[in-house]
């Protein structure tokens, strides 16, 4: 596939992750989390795995193969990335601050679309 094609799949994917952390933090806030949360929680997990799919096809696409010749807004996407992932485990516990959670989860996604844009070096 081409860079744009990965790219599109990527943002999808993107687009499901924070749709299933919103749903997430909606039942959390309802207190409504275990039946319903089943299929947020599975959705989040697809997502994660085609960001992280995308990411890499789309790292291969511009020719950087292994993590030695990464920059440093690669490293900063897979912190992200892994925040994002553990960002479940956080609004599970949040309770009512499950807002509040969310959205900092939202600004953390800002800090790798920076990063994706700005092409930061270290």
């Amino acid at each position: 596939m081409d860079y744009l094609t990965w790219k599109v799949v990527h943002l999808a994917g993107l687009l499901l992750l924070f749709a299933a952390l919103g749903g997430v933090a909606a039942l959390q806030h309802a207190g409504a989390v275990e039946r319903a949360g089943r299929l947020y929680k599975a959705l989040h997990g697809i997502a994660l795995l085609v960001v992280l799919g995308a990411g890499f096809g789309a790292l291969a696409t511009i020719g950087l193969h292994s993590p030695a010749q990464w920059p440093a807004w690669v490293w900063i996407k897979l912190a992200v990335w892994l925040v994002l992932g553990a960002g479940l485990v956080v609004l599970e516990h949040s309770g009512r601050r499950s807002g509040l959670v969310l959205l900092g989860l939202v600004a953390v996604g800002g800090i790798a679309a920076w990063a994706s844009l700005m092409k930061p070096t270290l």
